[in-house]
Formats: structure tokens, C-alpha cells, sequence
């Protein structure tokens, strides 16, 4: 089956302390590279935007069409997703998430 977009909702613990917009757009840069929906430096990556409503979390949604015509890699993105998101919590010193598939 295909899909036309991919979603992604990213949120922070409830303790966690507020995150300003600069820090949600880095995050958000580094998960769709990490998702192989838009690696950093690829001109050809697909289109997505991160929609921010709320002060702990964002939308992360994106067309699954590059911009040369082929369907982004996604195999395998959920672990490295999982692994991103590990460092991105220890560099901003967020609580630690837990995962249903780990």
C-alpha cells in the first residue's frame, strides 16, 4: 500500500521545561532527515512542514514524493528516528522517552 503523506506527532514530557521555536525547528530538521523524508543537502527531498499548536508538541507532515519524482527510502526510518530522537533528549536534557517498540 502507499501512502501520499507521512505524519509524525513529536512531544515533550509533561515536566519537561518549554521549547522555543528555534529549538522545535531544529528538531524537526533533524527527525525528517533522520526519517529519510528530507536529508540534509537533498535540493530533490520531499516537501513537509511542522506544525506547531501547543507549547509541548509538533506535527511533523510531509509528501511522500520527492521533488525528482522517486519515493523517499523510508526502510528502516523508525530506528533511526528512535536513535535521533535518544540524542536530541540528551543534548537538550529532556526527560527520556520510552518506546512501545523497543
Amino acid at each position: 500500500m502507499h501512502r501520499d503523506v507521512w505524519h509524525c506527532t513529536v512531544l515533550t514530557a509533561r515536566h519537561d521545561r518549554p521549547l522555543t521555536d528555534t529549538a522545535w525547528a531544529w528538531i524537526a530538521v533533524r527527525l525528517v532527515d533522520a526519517a529519510g523524508i528530507a536529508p540534509l543537502g537533498d535540493v530533490e527531498a520531499c516537501r513537509w512542514v511542522a506544525l506547531r499548536h501547543a507549547r509541548d508538541h509538533v506535527h511533523l507532515v510531509a509528501t511522500l514524493a520527492r521533488q525528482d519524482g522517486r519515493l523517499p527510502e523510508l526502510r528502516g526510518n523508525w530506528y533511526r528516528m528512535r536513535e535521533t530522537r535518544d540524542q536530541i533528549e540528551a543534548e537538550l536534557g529532556l526527560l527520556p522517552t520510552r518506546s512501545s517498540r523497543t
